[in-house]
């Protein structure tokens, strides 16, 4: 027992003085709440939430927001806090010498690339499409670009086939952020051609 408390002792004394956390946010949780399990000081959330709701709608998180903090475990006070508004969009919010927060909007640059897809198509246009991993908001612009031409119930047989060259977005990382304009596609429906382009002329934009 004295050893099992001597041990606990010096643990404790090796813990680190300021705790980073990253907090996804799932259904039914409120900011609060969020902070209260982690133990931050209530007028801290206060704080927080004074600086926050001028920028965010605190009483609507969505479940795919995160939260970074840095807490300082000797009085539970918050060294730095980030909230995720979007993938492009952070709001930094970080202690000064005076104890008071400052306040930096963080955004991720973003890098545009062009990708060219092609397949056949055996169950579905959509199964055909997800399975080279097109994003889904560009599998519904190609069904709505194609929608009062193409009939997908009965046009499309199967090895029919699909090209499209369409824009994505990503970050430093290389990841994949968001999807951009269809700027060229084509179904080819029983060996014929059905091809699609996309312009951007004196303020009119289509296919």
């Amino acid at each position: 027992i004295y050893l099992k408390k001597t041990a606990n002792h010096f643990l404790n004394k090796l813990e680190p003085k300021f705790k980073k956390i990253r907090h996804q946010i799932i259904e039914g949780e409120t900011f609060d709440s969020i902070l209260n399990q982690y133990l931050v000081d209530k007028k801290e959330i206060q704080n927080l939430k004074d600086k926050l709701s001028k920028k965010i709608n605190l009483n609507n998180l969505n479940t795919n927001q995160k939260i970074y903090l840095t807490i300082n475990q000797s009085n539970n006070k918050i060294k730095s806090f980030t909230f995720q508004i979007s993938n492009k969009e952070k709001i930094l919010l970080s202690k000064n010498e005076e104890d008071n927060f400052k306040q930096e909007v963080i955004l991720t640059k973003l890098d545009k690339r062009i990708v060219y897809q092609e397949n056949i198509i055996l169950k579905s246009l959509y199964k055909s499409a997800t399975d080279k991993r097109i994003p889904v908001n560009t599998i519904v612009e190609l069904a709505g670009i194609y929608g009062f031409q193409i009939d997908f119930q009965r046009d499309i047989r199967k090895k029919d086939r699909f090209q499209i060259m369409y824009e994505i977005f990503v970050d430093e990382n290389g990841r994949a952020i968001e999807s951009g304009n269809i700027l060229f596609a084509n179904l080819i429906l029983s060996g014929e051609d059905n091809s699609l382009y996309y312009f951007d002329k004196e303020g009119s934009t289509g296919h």
